[in-house]
């Protein structure tokens, strides 16, 4: 009876051990970084987890895993979108998702408060504000700067991604 109730007790803590749990269900990233098939980013407690004969499987189409990273298409990076993934664990597998979102307005290399233009202008406001981002930039301005005639005014450029990510820079402009 001793022995029955010992080998109870050690396979019911087997069991217990082999329970595999995430993190997290969804995992959200941000546009441009690396969403790696390393079993071990996506399980609570992973270090008490053998996780040697553990893949991540991406089930979402277009994707495909390179360097041990998973990319979307010709780019180095997933898109903004959901994605659906797969801890195989060899005896279940855990289903769990993946959201890139972009959350971060572009990368602004040089500022300027001040711009002297001649009249007639039609300017580059990238030549002032030069600036990078993963998903594109575009650049506003309020109000609509006129340059047909000689002015000083103060206007605001934006500078914007397509995800509506922005910074503003304050501006005066001599239209001379």
């Amino acid at each position: 009876m001793k022995k029955g109730l010992i080998l109870l007790l050690c396979l019911s803590l087997v069991g217990c051990s082999n329970s595999i749990v995430l993190s997290k269900q969804t995992f959200t990233i941000e546009l441009g970084e690396d969403v790696y098939a390393n079993p071990s980013l996506y399980i609570k407690d992973s270090e008490k987890v053998n996780t040697k004969n553990m893949k991540v499987v991406c089930k979402t189409s277009g994707v495909q895993k390179v360097n041990n990273r998973f990319v979307t298409g010709s780019q180095d990076y997933l898109v903004v979108g959901e994605y659906d993934f797969c801890l195989e664990t060899g005896s279940n597998d855990i289903n769990f998702k993946v959201k890139i979102k972009d959350t971060k307005p572009p990368t602004v290399q040089k500022t300027t408060h001040e711009i002297t233009i001649p009249v007639g202008t039609i300017v580059d406001w990238s030549q002032y504000f030069p600036a990078s981002d993963i998903s594109g930039v575009s650049y506003s301005t309020s109000p609509i700067l006129n340059t047909s005639t000689p002015q000083d005014c103060t206007i605001m450029v934006k500078i914007a991604d397509c995800f509506g990510n922005n910074t503003e820079y304050e501006v005066v402009v001599h239209v001379v």
